[in-house]
């Protein structure tokens, strides 16, 4: 008991550091750690019921997170497609320009897709 307000205080050290039996035989004989026991059970009761709302949004949260990522990465893959695409085609074009204009093929002399001379 604490000598100032005549409230006991030894609530937190039992229940960190005795075994169970000590504790709840000091929790039948004292009031004021009823009353902190029971308001601990209360707090404890009150988390156990709202951690499944916790865990639900947790895991909308990670749903919508995977989602984004999913974007970003289709976003990319169609980008470097397109890119893809567009260099190809511009070869192509560059390649038949070249054909066309080169002196080197109108000589009839084998060329590579730039329009030099290939060996």
């Amino acid at each position: 008991m604490n000598k100032e307000n005549n409230h006991c205080n030894k609530y937190e050290g039992l229940f960190v550091f005795s075994d169970d039996e000590t504790f709840n035989e000091h929790i039948k004989h004292c009031k004021d750690c009823q009353i902190e026991h029971n308001k601990y059970l209360k707090i404890s009761s009150l988390v156990k019921e709202v951690k499944p709302v916790y865990i639900e949004r947790e895991k909308k949260k990670n749903m919508i997170n995977a989602a984004k990522r999913l974007a970003c990465c289709f976003v990319i893959f169609i980008g470097i497609a397109a890119f893809a695409c567009y260099n190809l085609y511009s070869d192509y074009e560059y390649q038949l320009s070249i054909e066309q204009e080169s002196a080197i093929s109108e000589m009839g002399l084998p060329i590579d897709k730039y329009g030099f001379l290939s060996l």
